[in-house]
């Protein structure tokens, strides 16, 4: 009898305690506070502090069953608990609601969100996070319309980015990054305000939500999250971000997880096909945009790396601060592949040899890359041949030579069996394999020059410079340049601003030819001189930046060029016949037209800047009908007649 006692009294100050707990409330009266202190009592709850939100959800229903209460009654009372709750609450945590209320939303919305809160014993703003957004909006579509539900949730993250902008404004010389923890970072509560209010407005808010608590390799994981500091970092347009980085990485990451990708640095061409098909079958409109995350992400990981990845599947050039004199500015090299060479070990013997071209000798990055591309073919073949560069033999060397000795000139197939033996002698020297596994002298060929005319007739010309009014003023300017003077594409590309002067009158241009590694001083026309030395004037040009510059400032790629004069021809309907812009051209339609005035294969060699008469003689075009013409004309004359020779002699020999 006496413990009944004690437990009925307990329960009697229990029921107190409630009672006490809804009269605080004095939004929830009379009916309603009848209908809220009866559904808790049978569901056993004796304090706010119990409330669940699986109870509110049973009080909902609770209400839609219980009769005497009108349909407008139910709906009103059906946020009793939530209202009873944030009273019960509200006196503990004033200055964490008021810092809440600094978001400024309708306060049903506010005060919705604020019961979410602080029931969940979320009371600071710092425990907001993406876990407690993800259950506050799955609670939310349990209870009310998915349309009203993405305002309450838009509510919570102008109350935790109101946060963010606190946190800045008090400690404003503090560094504002993400910090990887192996869980989830959402990019709209990134600790930089500024920047997470540019994910404010982004639709789909689940593109911004990268879980790396997943199941994925960890050096993935690193390599993702690193990338992505750096975007936020780096890229300040919202929506290149978004479009070209921010997207495509999480596609690529959740790629990585599916396929199980342990690095990305080291993809191989398999894996980014399929990658490839991925982004297809989703039937995004930026397909072609997305794939290019691929190489930005291998770049970003290469050139930042504390140590060279000299395994990467793609080098990129920047990393090696080369010498000026190895790289071309206007055609550089930007980066070596390797993933076409399938099997690893030929690989990895392939990388070594790049690695010491590269490092060690003082080649020219543009003559690597022609010797990169025999052995890269060289070893592609042995891929479908499953050959191993170690225990090749001199029937298989016999074999490629003969495979490949179709329809290519003797000079290129002699490149080929010379690039090829530098590899092998390199493996020699490094103790790799014993010998060479063929003779290079037995297949070299015989090479005889072959002359090709490519001086441009009179009238493409004459229909290039009657329209050069039209071109851009950039490429009027290069191409007078090809016209007047004749130089290399890669020459007019790479003119410094100190490159024009006078001297006694005269106008000349000073050059650096990195094909000759060596400078060269011409003469130029006064007209071009002053075309020139104003269009430096007017665009500010300094003595020692490049005269034609791209977007980032660096010299104008040859390419680029190329490219933008052949569309603006077929813009203008400018063409002649079969005729294809090309720039090389016009250093054989000077030196033709340089020869034909009278000038002498030696100064039209140090004019176009050759090393040996030989090459010039290569651009003169049309060289031997005018020899023939000149014979022609010369012996033509009475005087200088052969026959009047053959005259003269005879009558010699009679007298004599």
């Amino acid at each position: 009898m006496a413990a009944l006692s004690i437990l009925q009294f307990d329960m009697t100050a229990r029921i107190r305690e409630l009672d006490a707990q809804l009269e605080a409330c004095s939004n929830v009266q009379g009916r309603q506070r009848a209908a809220v202190r009866e559904f808790l009592l049978q569901q056993g709850i004796y304090s706010v502090e119990d409330i669940t939100d699986e109870d509110k959800a049973d009080f909902r229903e609770y209400l839609s069953l219980k009769d005497g209460y009108s349909q407008t009654q139910k709906v009103k009372y059906a946020s009793s608990l939530e209202t009873i709750q944030l009273s019960y609450y509200a006196p503990l945590y004033e200055d964490f609601l008021k810092e809440l209320e600094d978001g400024k939303k309708p306060d049903a919305i506010i005060r919705k969100t604020e019961t979410y809160l602080l029931s969940h014993g979320i009371t600071s703003t710092e425990e907001i996070t993406y876990e407690v957004r993800e259950a506050y909006e799955q609670y939310l579509r349990a209870s009310i319309k998915e349309d009203k539900a993405r305002e309450y949730v838009k509510c919570l993250d102008v109350m935790k980015l109101a946060a963010i902008r606190r946190e800045c404004e008090e400690a404003p010389f503090k560094e504002r990054k993400l910090r990887y923890n192996g869980g989830k970072i959402f990019l709209l509560y990134h600790p930089d305000y500024e920047l997470a209010t540019t994910f404010y407005y982004v639709r789909d808010k689940e593109e911004l939500l990268f879980d790396f608590s997943l199941p994925a390799k960890d050096e993935v994981k690193y390599q993702i999250f690193f990338m992505l500091n750096y975007i936020l970092e780096t890229e300040k347009n919202w929506k290149n971000r978004r479009e070209r980085f921010i997207v495509p990485l999480k596609l690529l990451y959740e790629f990585c997880i599916e396929q199980g990708i342990e690095d990305l640095e080291r993809l191989e061409e398999m894996e980014i096909n399929l990658f490839r098909e991925k982004l297809k079958a989703l039937e995004v409109d930026k397909d072609d945009i997305y794939i290019q995350i691929v190489d930005n992400i291998r770049k970003f990981l290469f050139l930042r790396a504390k140590k060279t990845n000299w395994e990467a599947n793609v080098w990129y050039m920047e990393r090696f601060n080369l010498q000026s004199d190895r790289m071309n500015p206007a055609s550089p090299v930007v980066r070596i592949p390797f993933m076409q060479v399938h099997d690893q070990e030929n690989r990895r013997y392939f990388q070594l040899y790049l690695q010491y071209m590269i490092g060690v000798t003082s080649l020219s990055i543009s003559n690597i890359r022609f010797q990169y591309y025999n052995v890269s073919e060289y070893l592609e073949y042995c891929d479908t041949k499953e050959l191993s560069v170690l225990t090749v033999t001199a029937k298989d060397m016999d074999d490629y030579f003969k495979y490949i000795d179709r329809d290519i000139q003797p000079e290129t197939f002699n490149n080929k069996v010379a690039d090829i033996y530098k590899y092998f002698r390199f493996m020699v020297v490094k103790g790799f394999v014993q010998t060479v596994p063929y003779k290079m002298e037995y297949y070299l060929k015989n090479t005889v020059p072959v002359h090709h005319d490519r001086a441009l007739p009179e009238e493409v010309v004459s229909k290039m410079l009657a329209n050069l009014h039209q071109f851009p003023e950039n490429l009027r300017l290069m191409y007078l340049h090809l016209w007047c003077l004749g130089l290399r594409i890669n020459e007019v590309c790479t003119i410094k601003g100190d490159a024009y002067y006078e001297r006694d009158g005269d106008t000349w241009i000073r050059l650096y030819q990195n094909k000759m590694k060596a400078e060269k001083t011409v003469p130029i026309p006064a007209t071009l001189y002053e075309l020139m030395k104003a269009y430096i004037q007017k665009m500010h040009i300094t003595p020692d930046a490049y005269v034609f510059q791209n977007k980032n400032g660096g010299a104008f790629k040859s390419g680029t060029f190329t490219k933008q004069m052949i569309a603006k021809c077929k813009e203008l309907g400018i063409s002649c016949g079969d005729y294809v812009f090309r720039t090389h051209d016009y250093r054989h339609t000077v030196s033709t037209a340089l020869y034909g005035q009278g000038s002498s294969l030696q100064a039209i060699r140090d004019f176009l800047g050759h090393k040996s008469e030989e090459m010039t003689k290569q651009y003169v075009d049309y060289l031997p009908e005018m020899i023939d013409k000149a014979n022609e004309e010369y012996f033509s004359s009475e005087e200088n007649s052969i026959g009047k020779s053959i005259r003269k002699g005879d009558s010699n020999a009679d007298e004599n």
